[in-house]
């Protein structure tokens, strides 16, 4: 309607009216894109509200995570130590490794004799939410210390897996039988190699407490309270699972109120 009126303003030269019908039309446009513009952004408030929450939520997996793995730092360096130095011996006859009495291994045949938990590490809140660019509101400072975190818990994950493949090919030593020197020598190489990928993981897993620490958890006081309040029974369940292994967790992020951000 105000574009008929407009045309018809022009063909009478009507200036004044034309100007002033020029100037409804742009203060319309204006007030339109100011209010989409505030749409837009109220969404992405709500979109950075609902994924901060579920970003906070990974946080605790991966610290909860890293800390089991730090508990169990010490049980591995003398299990593999050893393990090595019953490998350097030069007899034929194999002495088996005691298995793990693990009644949580699941559908596993072959039981296994060093422990290497498998757990959830990364975020996908985090790379969902780059990818949409959620957070690209976030201070910049924060976004980057927790990509850090998220790509080096990203690299916890591939040291995992890779770790629990070395594993699975160490079973033979849970049987008696003999083994020649080049045997020995292969294992002792293999046990190497979880040495190393085992020293990074734990190594990954303080780092990621620290930067944890320093990031901050902010969870609801629900979920805080439900986790302490769950942690005796998760102790318990860790007791079983990992046995002389296992050294009780406390979640120190959540009790100590300066490490919030």
């Amino acid at each position: 309607m105000i574009l008929r009126r407009l045309k018809a303003h022009v063909e009478k030269e009507n200036w004044f009216a034309v100007a002033i019908d020029f100037i409804i039309v742009v203060v319309g446009v204006g007030v339109a894109l100011a209010g989409q513009q505030w749409l837009n952004e109220q969404q992405q408030r709500s979109e950075m509200r609902t994924a901060e929450a579920a970003l906070q939520l990974d946080l605790f997996t991966n610290y909860v995570t890293a800390l089991e793995r730090v508990s169990l730092s010490e049980c591995r360096k003398n299990s593999y130590a050893a393990v090595a130095d019953q490998l350097l011996k030069t007899d034929e006859n194999w002495t088996p490794l005691p298995l793990i009495d693990n009644p949580l291994s699941g559908g596993n045949v072959l039981p296994r004799m060093l422990h290497a938990p498998l757990r959830p590490w990364g975020s996908s809140a985090w790379e969902s939410g780059l990818a949409r660019g959620t957070y690209d509101q976030m201070d910049e400072v924060r976004r980057g210390k927790l990509d850090d975190l998220f790509q080096q818990a990203e690299l916890a994950q591939v040291l995992q897996s890779e770790i629990f493949t070395l594993l699975s090919r160490m079973k033979m030593l849970a049987v008696s039988t003999e083994m020649t020197p080049e045997e020995r020598s292969r294992y002792y190489d293999r046990l190497g190699e979880l040495d190393d990928k085992g020293a990074l993981l734990e190594s990954l897993s303080r780092n990621i407490i620290r930067q944890m620490a320093d990031v901050g958890l902010d969870l609801p006081d629900e979920i805080v309270s439900e986790a302490l309040k769950n942690l005796p029974a998760a102790n318990a369940s860790r007791e079983t699972s990992f046995g002389a292994c296992f050294v009780p967790m406390e979640y120190s992020l959540l009790t100590n109120s300066e490490a919030s951000p």
